[in-house]
């Protein structure tokens, strides 16, 4: 109806295969979730330097830094088409966007941030 099918795919479950690709082709990433309690998707967006539009409600907003490595919108239409109106309008910025969210994954969630802040832990107990 809107002559979006060549621009906008939704996926639900795709195999690491499909995930792959799909994310490779993707201009952003878009999570509507209403009660996602963590949520790996904007992760795994992020992690392939994808900039992500998702609820400001839940999982997202311990995950997303909003304005820098995606953006965080109120659960309405509106909302969404105003934060997709901002990553598809610069291009320039949201390879920026990309790419803070890709060094966010990287130092916060990745598996060597989680070994660093494990063995913090860990020794910190043993004191």
């Amino acid at each position: 109806r809107l002559g979006l099918e060549r621009q906008v795919t939704l996926a639900r479950s795709p195999s690491d295969a499909e995930r792959r690709g799909l994310l490779a082709r993707a201009a952003c990433v878009v999570y509507t979730p209403l009660a996602e309690h963590f949520g790996i998707v904007p992760l795994e967006a992020m992690a392939a330097a994808r900039p992500v539009i998702a609820v400001n409600r839940g999982g997202p907003t311990e995950t997303i830094v909003d304005g820098r490595t995606g953006w965080l919108a109120a659960p309405t239409p509106a909302a969404f088409a105003e934060a997709l109106a901002r990553v598809l309008g610069d291009a320039s910025a949201a390879r920026r966007m990309g790419e803070a969210g890709w060094a966010h994954v990287r130092a916060n969630f990745s598996r060597t941030a989680f070994g660093e802040r494990m063995e913090r832990a860990l020794l910190a107990l043993a004191r």
